[in-house]
């Protein structure tokens, strides 16, 4: 995937573009997980990358977000391109966020 995005024609997309990834807690927990999101973003910058964001949380998270949104207010979300605080989100949203990330665990 890094390497696709990285092959692309930025200048064609004068507004940019991002490459957003979707991380579960466990592929980056740790030594190993600090190992490989080092690793992640070391290839990308070499390979021409210039804005990744990564999202790390868990479908219970995000679960627990909807049903107790006062605990957590923060929890922040990548979205289609934009960043948006997941409880401040319509159920709708929050549904497709829920099922993007369950597709990747």
């Amino acid at each position: 995937m890094i390497r696709s995005y990285c092959k692309a024609d930025a200048t064609k997309v004068p507004i940019g573009s991002a490459l957003d990834l979707s991380l579960t807690p466990g592929s980056v927990k740790g030594e190993d997980g600090i190992t490989a999101i080092t690793g992640l973003l070391r290839g990308f910058t070499a390979l021409g990358g210039f804005f990744m964001q990564m999202d790390v949380v868990s479908v219970a998270t995000l679960r627990a977000a909807k049903e107790h949104p006062e605990d957590y207010p923060t929890l922040g979300v990548r979205v289609s391109g934009w960043n948006a605080r997941f409880v401040t989100l319509g159920e709708r949203w929050q549904d497709m966020i829920i099922e993007r990330d369950e597709k990747q665990e």
